[in-house]
């Protein structure tokens, strides 16, 4: 993304203008990069932080003949991203596989969901279908290697997967 697109898609969610924001970016920027020079860090809670690293000296071969010459140590920026944004990332980039949740037992039912861990446990997030003989179906995309908890909403009714063990709160608990 470049730094235009970055303005158009900010505004999109603003509703500033997008010179507006393509202003307050190249400020940003320019705020941040004064700082470096001034061997200060910048904090963005949540994000990270941009700071400067002292490289270290070293020798190399000479391309234009022969002989070793000296690079002379670097000041350069660095960047060290907190925790929520690393998560993210790696939630958001992780290999996905495909999950099916089968809830049976629930043939009379009107509605009836699969909640859990990888949804914040919201009730409506991930409604599940109904199948001709009565049973109900879900598949759902969640990162590869993770444990999830969860449980079926059963027309209001909170039910554990029988398939699967449970944790000291009832929940169903599932390797994936």
């Amino acid at each position: 993304m470049t730094k235009d697109e970055l303005a158009k898609e900010v505004a999109g969610r603003t509703g500033l203008t997008r010179k507006e924001v393509l202003s307050v970016v190249e400020n940003l920027l320019d705020v941040i990069s004064e700082e470096l020079c001034r061997n200060e860090k910048v904090y963005l809670r949540g994000f990270g932080c941009f700071g400067t690293k002292q490289g270290k000296g070293r020798r190399a071969r000479d391309p234009r003949g022969q002989g070793i010459m000296r690079i002379p140590p670097k000041a350069r920026p660095t960047f060290r991203a907190y925790d929520g944004l690393k998560k993210a990332v790696e939630k958001a980039l992780s290999p996905r596989v495909v999950v099916d949740f089968l809830c049976l037992g629930a043939s009379t039912a009107r509605y009836v969901s699969v909640v859990g861990s990888f949804n914040d446990w919201k009730e409506d997030k991930t409604p599940m279908q109904k199948l001709p003989d009565g049973s109900w179906v879900a598949e759902i995309k969640l990162p590869r290697g993770q444990s999830i908890s969860y449980m079926y909403n059963v027309d209001g009714d909170w039910r554990p997967d029988r398939a699967f063990p449970r944790d000291g709160k009832g929940r169903t608990v599932r390797k994936i």
